[in-house]
């Protein structure tokens, strides 16, 4: 027991600092697209597509169909693959499914400062299939997650729900979403079930400016404002988030955000390119001195 109290203690300190007073499924309260976390982590008002089986299940309602994929390169080797699809059911409907597995091998494993007691592995997946529907003015979302972790010989598994909603206001020039994520359970993992960690997100996003070109009316420019909060019921810790991006010919967008109350970050910035059908969408999040260096996002999708 001390063996196992001392991995999984280890596993929240180096494997996933970005959340390490968070539990060992922190990596559910963490984006898993570039264009979201370079702009501070956010994303709930207007997501669609792919990635809206994360930020909220209600923007799989426009009816979109692409697929998406994403990388994430963090600290001490560790790595975040992640494989989303939305599917058009209709103009008002759709259906979502994702898979996000995060984890590290070769950790070192001890009970108390000093040698090391030897190597350790850790694993987490994340499976969900999610759907929107549009009722009106309001978009709303459901996705159920099968959720499985392993840490050295000890496995568990469980289930968790998320609930989204979204609309459009001011002639679509304002979006506001909501979302409650991971409410469920899991298994004991050796002696104590591991807490899931719910999260409140509730968000807005503008358009405060948008330029045309002279010759042929052309969308030149458009520049986008979100805000979002959002709260953690199992760290108690509320944390806002602001994006701020820049769209140039429909084709390269410029990202900044800003996270709040994270002790080890709170800077992001990315770039996003479109060609045809395909964005392309990286994301750097600098971290504190003494942590290896940034984290380094990389995700692409594909409308069909």
């Amino acid at each position: 027991m001390k063996r196992i109290f001392g991995l999984s203690l280890l596993l929240m300190v180096v494997l996933l600092p970005a959340r390490a007073q968070d539990s060992g499924l922190s990596f559910l309260a963490l984006g898993v697209d570039a264009e979201g976390l370079a702009r501070g982590d956010a994303g709930v008002a207007r997501a669609e597509g792919a990635f809206s089986t994360y930020w909220n299940p209600a923007g799989l309602a426009h009816g979109t169909t692409e697929i998406g994929i994403a990388h994430h390169v963090w600290i001490g080797d560790i790595r975040t693959y992640a494989l989303n699809a939305a599917f058009a059911l209709g103009e008002k409907t759709g259906a979502g499914i994702a898979v996000v597995a995060t984890g590290a091998g070769d950790l070192e494993a001890r009970q108390e400062p000093g040698a090391s007691d030897g190597l350790f592995d850790a694993q987490f997946v994340s499976a969900s299939a999610s759907l929107g529907r549009q009722f009106g003015p309001l978009r709303t979302g459901f996705s159920v997650k099968f959720l499985s972790e392993r840490i050295f010989t000890n496995s568990a598994s469980g289930y968790g729900f998320d609930i989204g909603v979204q609309t459009d206001l001011l002639n679509e020039s304002l979006h506001v979403g909501a979302v409650m994520a991971n409410i469920g359970n899991m298994e004991e993992l050796n002696v104590e079930a591991t807490e899931l960690p719910r999260l409140l997100r509730v968000g807005v996003e503008v358009f405060p400016f948008r330029a045309v070109t002279a010759l042929d009316g052309e969308l030149f420019l458009s520049t986008s404002l979100l805000a979002e909060v959002s709260r953690n019921y199992v760290t108690d810790r509320t944390q806002w988030h602001f994006g701020l991006s820049a769209e140039v010919l429909e084709t390269v967008t410029a990202r900044v955000g800003y996270l709040s109350n994270d002790f080890l970050r709170n800077i992001s910035a990315g770039v996003g390119i479109e060609v045809a059908d395909l964005w392309f969408d990286y994301a750097v999040l600098p971290f504190e001195d003494g942590f290896g260096g940034p984290a380094h996002i990389l995700s692409l999708r594909y409308g069909l």
